[in-house]
């Protein structure tokens, strides 16, 4: 059978099979924000901005401005993402959940001593929304040359680099002092013999997100402190009431259900304003540890390695958002078990409180049918008290035309007949 060509295969597909509509998304996805190739020697600059995604049309905007003014020509222009090429110059903005980003690639750099890093060139960065997090400056350079040692741009302010390894299997030295210099940028100097410029490109792509996504996890640190005495503060009142609960020396429970409702709120909204970033700090050192895992740093005598800088702060903070979310659904439990005993036992009272109300209905409506039967046979006997003196008015009429009978006789024999009348009668009524 003769090859299918690919046309002729998604011809086959579509008559066969329903596509599903997302299909191509998650091949695009799978695809994204691929590294850029860059080869050495070159020059790296990295900025990441806290914005909101509302901002997302006029980033855009930004972008496509800054892209003008560099005489850049787009090539792609995804939602989130926009990457421009011009001669010797790469430009690539992209857009995620909580920042955005661009990274601008300048190949063989001619005046590397007078190099002006491209934040600081009007360029149109007042555009840019959000507020600026991250800027690194990365020189890539070879063995041989060492371009951007010479220029100055990277002399350390001690006299060895602060972190220093060998990666690429031993290929290539990555030096940094890990601080913001006096212009406003984090610096990296990358050294290498490889020529390979995907595997450059890919070091450099760590690099960056190791550098952006470290100060995302660290972004929550100031947040713990102010949670952990708030925190505190609830479980000291939380710890009040339970041992009040358990004494129950007399107060209302009413009383101490309303501290009881008063912490859970107070919890509730410390843990409303700090889980997503606690839980998205944590997610952030995850990704960290696993770019310096795939660095694969070799020691170099005398220096220390970017893993051990960067874990040495944080694996603490991650050890303490942690623990903040532990104490915080600990926490919850406890009020939710304090509420559900407290409502237990107000739950008990208040049965105890029904039972005797409706002991007392029981006594007042035995009360009540007492008083009723007594009526009904004082009505029975009025009744009939009643109707014998009408009675009597017809015995008067008619005593004379009876012999030997008078008023009274005629009365008295009727007494029982028009008693048990009554008497029915009201029965009757009753049912």
């Amino acid at each position: 059978m003769d090859a299918l060509n690919t046309s002729e295969m998604n011809g086959l597909q579509s008559r066969f099979f329903d596509e599903d509509p997302r299909r191509a998304l998650i091949d695009a996805e799978r695809h994204a924000r691929p590294p850029l190739p860059i080869e050495a020697p070159a020059v790296v600059q990295y900025i990441a901005l806290q914005s909101q995604v509302t901002d997302l049309a006029s980033e855009r905007r930004a972008c496509l401005t800054i892209c003008e003014n560099l005489g850049l020509m787009p090539s792609s222009e995804l939602t989130d993402q926009i990457q421009a090429v011009g001669e010797g110059v790469f430009l690539k903005w992209e857009r995620h959940t909580e920042f955005c980003s661009y990274t601008i690639v300048q190949q063989n750099v001619e005046d590397r001593k007078g190099f002006v890093p491209w934040s600081e060139r009007e360029l149109g960065w007042e555009d840019v929304t959000g507020n600026l997090l991250v800027s690194l400056v990365i020189g890539i350079e070879t063995k041989r040359s060492r371009v951007w040692k010479q220029s100055g741009m990277f002399d350390w302010a001690n006299p060895l680099p602060l972190c220093a390894s060998l990666v690429m299997s031993g290929t290539t030295q990555v030096e940094s002092d890990m601080t913001i210099n006096e212009r406003g940028f984090t610096r990296y100097l990358v050294t290498t013999s490889n020529k390979e410029p995907t595997r450059i490109g890919r070091l450099v792509q760590r690099l960056i997100e190791i550098e952006s996504y470290g100060a995302f996890c660290l972004y929550a640190w100031k947040d713990v402190k102010e949670i952990g005495p708030k925190l505190g503060e609830a479980e000291r009142r939380l710890e009040s009431i339970t041992t009040r609960l358990a004494k129950h020396a007399g107060e209302s429970d009413e009383q101490m259900l309303d501290e009881l409702s008063e912490v859970s709120a107070f919890q509730e909204e410390v843990t409303t304003r700090s889980h997503f970033r606690l839980n998205a700090s944590l997610a952030y050192y995850e990704i960290v540890q696993r770019r310096l895992e795939e660095l694969r740093e070799e020691r170099i005598e005398g220096c220390q390695r970017l893993a051990n800088f960067i874990q040495r702060r944080m694996n603490p903070a991650a050890r303490t958002y942690r623990s903040i979310l532990k104490r915080q659904a600990e926490t919850a439990d406890r009020t939710s078990r304090a509420t559900q005993l407290l409502r237990g036992r107000i739950e008990v009272e208040i049965g105890k409180q029904n039972q005797q109300l409706l002991k007392s209905m029981n006594e007042r409506a035995e009360a009540q049918y007492k008083l009723q039967k007594t009526v009904e046979g004082l009505s029975t006997v009025a009744i009939t008290y009643y109707a014998l003196g009408i009675l009597a008015y017809i015995a008067a009429a008619i005593a004379g035309y009876v012999p030997g009978l008078g008023v009274k006789e005629i009365v008295g024999l009727a007494v029982p007949f028009v008693l048990l009348t009554v008497w029915l009668a009201l029965k009757r009524l009753r049912k």
